[in-house]
This record gives structure tokens, C-alpha cells and sequence, in this order.
């Protein structure tokens, strides 16, 4: 077996086009240079800048997002995976990015902000009316995300951070974020 591991590392070091024995020899680091394109300590990547903007929605601290994938950024992707019940990677495996990408992308969520019409068409199906669908977040659509929350063992502050997010998107788009 090391022999084997030791001509793996060195044809990795010796070849071009090495990203299929990388993969082979880390998978989700294989697959996060798939998703996310190369990623070089201290250097920009749009990709990376998507990624961090989107688990600072999630509520998951990497400072600003620069677009260089550094520990601030690892360290979130680890906390993310971990209370989504994902195998702890630290790297942006398939499984890891598909999962923000539901958050993102769902019905809730416009621009990386929780989309008050979304919300309160969620609240209504989840059965917490906040009156009237108009986009606005004004007191009725407040008490009923304050309702919502305290009927599922949520802090109820009103605020829809992830945990309100993961709960409503299970109770009213199910696929979109699944277990």
C-alpha cells in the first residue's frame, strides 16, 4: 500500500493535468476543485466569493467576503456541515454544495436575502398567517415568524437566521432541502 500511495504523490508531483489523481487520492477535495474551480491560498476566486457570501447569509462568520478561501472560510464550511448533518470535510464536496445552493435558491430566499413575499407565503402554508402577502415585513409577518419559531422549539426572536430557514423549508418546500 505505500508503495502505491508513494507512486500516486509522485506522479501527482511529476504530471500535468493532475486532477484525476488528486481526486482519486482526496475525494471531496476532488470534488470541491470541481465545484469551486482552483483554489490558491491568498488568490481570488469568484467561485470562493459566491461560496462566502452565501454562508454569511447562512449565519456562518468568515469576515468579508474577498473571494480567498482562508481558515475563517474552512472553519464555516466545517460548522455548516456539521449542523447539517453532513460528513465533517471541510472541503466543498457535492453533497456540501448542493445543500447551500437549497437554502439559496429556494422559494424564501431573493438576492441572498430572506424574500418577505417567499416568507410569508411559507408562514400561510406552514399555518402561521401573516396577513396579507405584500412583501413587507411589518408586525404580522414578524409575530407569525415569532409563532412559527416558538411552535417548532426555536428561540422565537423574530429574525429568520438558518435554523428559523432549515425548519420552514422542510415544513413547505421539502425537496428543497433535504435531510
Amino acid at each position: 500500500m505505500d508503495i502505491l500511495r508513494f507512486l500516486l504523490i509522485t506522479a501527482l508531483l511529476f504530471c500535468t493535468g493532475c486532477d484525476r489523481i488528486y481526486g482519486l487520492l482526496h475525494k471531496p477535495g476532488g470534488e470541491e476543485r470541481r465545484i469551486l474551480g482552483e483554489v490558491v491560498f491568498n488568490e481570488y476566486n469568484p467561485k470562493v466569493e459566491e461560496l462566502q457570501k452565501a454562508l454569511s447569509f447562512l449565519g456562518y462568520s468568515i469576515g468579508t467576503p474577498d473571494g480567498k478561501f482562508g481558515t475563517s472560510t474552512r472553519e464555516a464550511v466545517a460548522r455548516f456541515q456539521e449542523e447539517e448533518g453532513l460528513e465533517v470535510t471541510r472541503c466543498v464536496d457535492a453533497v456540501t454544495w448542493e445543500r447551500i445552493q437549497g437554502y439559496v435558491t429556494s422559494p424564501l430566499v431573493k438576492d441572498l436575502k430572506v424574500d418577505p413575499a417567499g416568507l410569508q407565503a411559507a408562514l400561510s402554508l406552514a399555518g402561521f398567517s401573516p396577513g396579507k402577502v405584500d412583501g413587507r415585513m411589518g408586525p404580522r409577518t414578524k409575530e407569525a415568524v415569532r409563532a412559527f419559531q416558538r411552535a417548532n422549539g426555536l428561540s422565537p426572536d423574530g429574525i429568520v437566521g438558518v435554523k428559523t430557514l432549515r425548519v420552514l423549508l422542510k415544513a413547505t418546500v421539502p425537496a428543497a432541502i433535504t435531510p
